[in-house]
């Protein structure tokens, strides 16, 4: 379609990309006489639905007017290309967009005043009355010259006080599952300013620590925008301060009525970018065309904090020298077997998820990795086959055990992990490895209690309530043992 002029005044030069309704061109503006953005939306079978949203875009976009807001001009039909379709007009922003620069952490500097800049318009709309709904980074351009972010595609906003005459369906999430608000994961048909605020908070998020604060394949990620707790910023990036981590919590809260208004955001990153400007201004400087602050591949660990493998092999070695004492303490196990045990079990649980780290696991499977099955399958084994060593006569339970105990310290384990995450906002890997190493701890004390004479209901009791302990006693261990050994200069 390059050097068709749409409705005899704009010439298509080139394309720039896909927004949330159509195609984005570089057209000129044979009238005014200089370069605008001009959006497309072919018209198809359903006409009037695509129609009826176009209105409902330009009729909302064309209301604001604000310096951090792509502003639209002019908006019709015509024929394109042969075919009808709808077109919009708006500034041509010499930039790109924010997702562009979304490899890895940036700058604290940058992102507090990208996120004041993007609180401002959003401050702006909602005084109009008007609901974004879709913040995410390639609805953010980053302007070349000024670097400042101008929010843009109103595509699937709408006017906040309007009712009845949404084109969503009641019950259909409509948005980008990964800045999801948890009403709109729900499908709430009255979706407000609050959701905006919640989707800026997962881009905060993101641009500090390099990922969105959930993860995964669609439904599991509306799943945990709904019930999971978010892992707090300084445990992926030590270096945020306690207030914006406090910010970005309460921006990520599940209830709306909780959230910070867009004001009351702006002002607090305000204040965050007033004390983070000082240390800015000694840090050297970088091209503009620099994404993001890391200049070598440990600052990048140190701005994300222990990635999965470190804190693995932490996991591993902290299980491994605590279970050979425990096992040096509680049994009568010759010299060199507790510490050979120890190693071993830590071994393995590093070596498990090492090779195969959890993965977010889609709507109705197990959620469960291998090495968390492969670990409660083993207690289970090894308990029967104990069982029926110390009383031959009860094969019955070794049988029962055998059979029963797998899928029972499955689901444990599952609780276990659940209540690691939400006590302690470990991430489900984290919480995960640190649900193993709590059944192996488990074990090991039980291992003891039933030398010592304990019945069966009392050690079942007792490992009710040793299993989460231990879990989380590991979770914070091994997290800060992961933290310090991580920031340790290499030479």
């Amino acid at each position: 379609m390059r050097g068709t002029t749409v409705a005899n005044r704009y010439r298509l030069m080139e394309a720039v990309g896909r927004g949330g309704m159509g195609e984005v061109w570089r057209a000129e503006d044979l009238q005014e006489g200089r370069q605008i953005a001009l959006k497309i939306i072919t018209l198809g079978e359903d006409s009037a639905v695509r129609e009826a949203a176009f209105r409902r875009e330009t009729g909302v976009a064309r209301c604001l007017s604000h310096p951090h807001i792509v502003a639209v001009h002019d908006h019709g039909t015509a024929d394109v290309d042969g075919r009808r379709a709808l077109f919009l007009t708006m500034d041509l922003v010499d930039g790109r967009p924010l997702s562009t620069f979304t490899t890895g952490p940036l700058p604290i500097a940058d992102t507090l005043t990208w996120a004041a800049q993007i609180s401002q318009a959003l401050h702006a709309a909602h005084q109009a009355g008007i609901v974004h709904r879709d913040i995410k980074p390639s609805n953010i351009l980053i302007e070349h010259h000024q670097r400042t972010a101008l929010l843009c595609d109103f595509g699937i906003a709408r006017l906040a006080d309007a009712t009845g005459h949404t084109l969503t369906v009641t019950g259909a999430p409509i948005g980008t599952p990964t800045y999801m608000s948890p009403e709109q994961a729900r499908g709430d048909k009255n979706v407000g300013a609050p959701s905006d605020l919640y989707s800026l908070g997962c881009l905060i998020h993101e641009l500090l620590t390099g990922t969105a604060p959930f993860t995964g394949s669609g439904w599991h990620v509306l799943h945990q925008h709904l019930h999971d707790a978010p892992a707090p910023l300084s445990t992926l990036r030590p270096d945020v301060s306690h207030e914006l981590e406090h910010l970005v919590l309460e921006l990520l809260d599940k209830d709306p009525a909780r959230r910070p208004t867009a004001a009351e955001t702006l002002d607090q990153l305000r204040a965050q970018l007033r004390s983070a400007l000082p240390m800015a201004a000694i840090e050297p400087h970088r091209p503009p065309s620099s994404p993001t602050l890391v200049d070598t591949p440990n600052a990048v660990a140190r701005r994300r904090g222990p990635g999965p493998r470190v804190t693995a092999l932490w996991a591993g070695a902290v299980t491994g020298a605590v279970t050979a004492g425990e096992l040096t303490g509680t049994t009568t196990l010759p010299s060199p077997w507790p510490v050979t045990l120890g190693t071993l079990a830590g071994l393995l649980l590093s070596t498990l998820y090492l090779f195969d780290p959890p993965q977010p696991a889609r709507p109705g499977e197990l959620h469960i990795t291998t090495a968390g099955l492969f670990t409660a399958l083993l207690l289970a084994f090894g308990s029967a086959v104990g069982l029926l060593v110390i009383h031959p006569a009860m094969w019955w339970a070794a049988l029962a055990t055998a059979v029963l105990g797998g899928p029972v310290l499955v689901a444990c384990s599952s609780v276990v992990r659940r209540t690691v995450q939400r006590m302690l906002h470990r991430p489900a890997r984290y919480a995960d490895l640190a649900s193993s190493a709590g059944a192996l701890h488990t074990a090991t004390l039980l291992l003891a209690a039933s030398r010592a004479g304990f019945s069966v209901p009392a050690m079942l009791a007792a490992g009710l309530v040793l299993w989460p302990f231990t879990a989380l006693l590991t979770a914070m261990v091994t997290a800060r043992g992961a933290r310090n050994s991580h920031s340790e200069p290499h030479t």
